[in-house]
């Protein structure tokens, strides 16, 4: 909460006023003071020598307060008072014995003396002035002592108090308001270099002094504060700079982070972490990383990192929204040496490598599976040769043939592979050519009319409106028809149909093969363009399939920025299709 402005120049106004008040009030009374006591002196000096007169000349009280103005006390030796000018005989015989008064005890001792005090018999303050009469012996036989009221004393002393407090007064007033002027002039600058600095710490970070600060210390320290506001804007500016880096480097990474303190509570989750576990980042934040990650192997490994300050991995797998394998890294943030500040958490998206090594063992024992029969058959007819089947001449010519058609199979199998394999690595990427869509279907009926027939299958291309030319790699195109047509004459059956045919489509060209076949079982539709996958395995190997065909088709159109699906019913036959881009 900031503090009210403006509150420099009063105070300080008033401080100094005061201070010049107070030190003028000091000195007058100080004067006062000195005053009175000058006054009494001077009226104690004149007292003794009038009283030091009289000793020596008159001892009538009366006469002598006539001629001197003043009240004149004689006093016996013995204290007992012999006669006052400001009393009749009554009083006289009234009055109390003297003795014990200072001035006169110090006059009867052979000084002069004097004092200052109420009187007790006129109630008002007076200077007493004494004065030894001494005999012709020497010793001290009266005192005359001579007093007069201090009322007109006090009345000057009352006047110059009364001239100094005036004075003060004016003087507080004039110094008040030059305070106030010099104050302002002074805390203008302070007051400016305030509120900078109220800016800068809401975060205004170009506010600046401005304005003339002078040559004195509030230059100095404008220029200061200036200083220290630009270090200040560079270094936050260089933090927010490297801030929206990291965020940039952290919504662009693939692999998810997440970051906790001390206690666990989560302080980052980057987009992609939010994307793979369903979380909102801006929820997440602030909260417990059990309570907001919601996974308990995660939950482990930030613990044990946090309890032993060490970096640590391990395999992580989530189940929901869908199975997906991580390989997480967790390491320990530390700060000035001490326990774990924290910890951060990388997660490395490892499903698909995971799923590459399981289709690739897959492959292997499918491989071996397809190598292990047609070499089987090989080794067995041609140890039945070596073993003397060569001379039967009813039958070898028999054995003869069926290790040709295994070799053949092989053989395809084999260039199946090796087609794939250069598909997939990308050494065959398609020439894209301009092409006539409708006579490479019918050239590919053509070429698949002798295999039909000894199927017992026809194979049409059906009648289709004029079509644009399409973009693909003729060769490649054949390649896809090849398949697909065999595919389909397979699993048709005798007198059954295979259609080819096309059409345009929204800047595309949908080619379609169908077939009035078996079907495909719903539960096999997603898995029929895999490697090796066969609907009915023993009906495809009995056909000489080797189970790579769609996949090679698959690949082949997706290499031409097109897409392959299949649509069945059983019975009723399948009708793959595929696209093309129009030209």
């Amino acid at each position: 909460m900031s503090r009210p402005a403006g509150r420099f120049a009063p105070r300080l106004a008033l401080a100094m006023g005061a201070l010049l008040a107070a030190a003028i009030g000091a000195m007058g009374l100080a004067f006062a003071e000195d005053l009175k006591r000058q006054l009494v002196g001077d009226l104690t000096r004149s007292l003794l020598i009038e009283a030091r007169l009289g000793a020596r000349s008159v001892l009538d009280a009366r006469a002598l307060g006539a001629a001197c103005e003043c009240r004149a006390t004689v006093i016996a030796s013995n204290g007992v008072v012999l006669g006052d000018s400001s009393l009749d005989a009554q009083g006289l015989a009234n009055m109390e014995n003297h003795r014990a008064r200072p001035e006169v005890a110090a006059a009867l001792e052979g000084r002069e003396a004097s004092a200052v005090r109420r009187s007790a018999t006129l109630g008002v303050e007076h200077l007493y002035a004494a004065a030894p009469v001494a005999g012709r012996d020497g010793k001290v036989r009266a005192v005359i002592r001579l007093s007069l009221p201090l009322t007109e004393v006090a009345r000057r002393v009352g006047l110059a108090r009364r001239f100094v407090l005036w004075t003060a007064a004016l003087t507080f007033a004039a110094a008040l308001i030059l305070a106030w002027l010099l104050a302002r002039a002074a805390g203008r600058p302070l007051e400016e270099m305030a509120d900078v600095a109220r800016r800068l710490a809401a975060g205004e970070y170009g506010a600046r002094v401005r304005g003339p600060l002078g040559g004195d210390e509030r230059a100095l320290l404008g220029e200061t504060l200036n200083a220290l506001a630009g270090r200040v804007e560079e270094t936050v500016g260089e933090l927010s700079r490297d801030k929206s880096r990291l965020a940039a480097v952290l919504d662009q990474m693939a692999e998810g982070v997440v970051a906790v303190d001390a206690e666990g509570r989560v302080l980052v989750v980057n987009p992609a972490l939010s994307r793979l576990l369903g979380i909102d980042a801006a929820q997440a934040r602030g909260r417990g990383h059990l309570e907001s990650l919601r996974h308990h192997g995660l939950a482990e490994l930030i613990g044990e990192v946090l309890r032993g300050g060490c970096p640590a991995a391990r395999e992580l797998r989530l189940f929901s929204p869908e199975e997906l394998v991580f390989d997480a890294h967790a390491a320990p943030l530390h700060q000035d040496g001490r326990r774990p500040a924290g910890a951060l958490v990388v997660l490395h998206d490892i499903t698909r490598l995971r799923r590459l090594e399981h289709i690739r063992r897959d492959f292997v024992a499918n491989v071996s599976h397809e190598l292990r029969t047609p070499l089987a058959s090989i080794k067995g007819y041609a140890e039945t040769l070596r073993d003397g089947a060569i001379e039967d001449k009813t039958h070898r010519l028999e054995f003869v043939k069926t290790i040709e058609e295994q070799a053949v199979h092989l053989s395809k199998l084999v260039d199946d592979l090796l087609d794939l394999s250069s598909i997939e690595s990308g050494y065959r990427p398609p020439r894209l050519e301009t092409l006539a869509l409708l006579p490479l279907l019918q050239s590919a009926a053509r070429d698949a009319a002798p295999a039909a027939a000894e199927l017992g299958v026809r194979v049409s291309v059906a009648s289709v409106d004029e079509l644009p030319s399409a973009r693909s790699d003729a060769d490649q195109l054949r390649q896809v028809l090849a398949n697909l047509i065999d595919n389909a004459m397979k699993y048709n059956e005798p007198g059954g149909l295979v259609e080819l045919s096309a059409r345009a489509e929204g800047g595309e060209l949908i080619v379609s093969v169908r077939d009035t076949g078996v079907g495909i079982p719903d539960s096999d539709l997603p898995r029929v363009f895999e490697r090796f996958y066969r609907v009915d395995k023993s009906r495809s190997r009995d056909a000489g399939g080797t189970g790579l065909g769609l996949a090679i088709v698959k690949h082949l159109v997706e290499a031409q920025g097109g897409r392959v699906w299949v649509e069945s019913r059983q019975p009723g036959g399948s009708t793959f299709f595929f696209s093309l881009k129009a030209a």
